[in-house]
């Protein structure tokens, strides 16, 4: 199963709790990420000088980019776990970089949005 965008599959000989165990740290990862962003969305609302619609906006903004990252952390643990069960691993593609230049991009545009 080799989807665009990603390195061919390769053979899985490692062991597989520590396979599983590795994935599910990652997965943590980017749920520690996620939740982070969305909390900084959060204070930047209810917390930024002269709250208004300009601080809203960009707590809203930073609140669908932690969600982002949630969402896509969680779409590739399941991808992972699922090659692991098959008994091969693809590197991740372009799915990790494209989220993480969205979310700058979003964190940007907050930046700009407050000013």
């Amino acid at each position: 199963m080799h989807l665009k965008g990603q390195e061919a599959p390769r053979p899985n000989t490692g062991s597989a709790a520590r396979d599983q165990l590795a994935n599910e740290r990652t997965y943590l990862a980017w749920l520690r990420t996620g939740i982070s962003v969305a909390a900084l969305g959060v204070a930047v609302a209810k917390f930024a000088p002269h709250r208004g619609a300009h601080a809203v906006a960009a707590g809203l903004i930073l609140l669908f980019a932690g969600l982002l990252v949630s969402a896509y952390g969680t779409w590739r643990y399941r991808a992972v776990e699922r090659q692991l069960d098959a008994g091969f691993f693809a590197p991740a593609g372009s799915g990790a970089i494209l989220t993480a230049t969205v979310v700058t991009l979003l964190a940007l545009i907050s930046v700009l949005v407050l000013i």
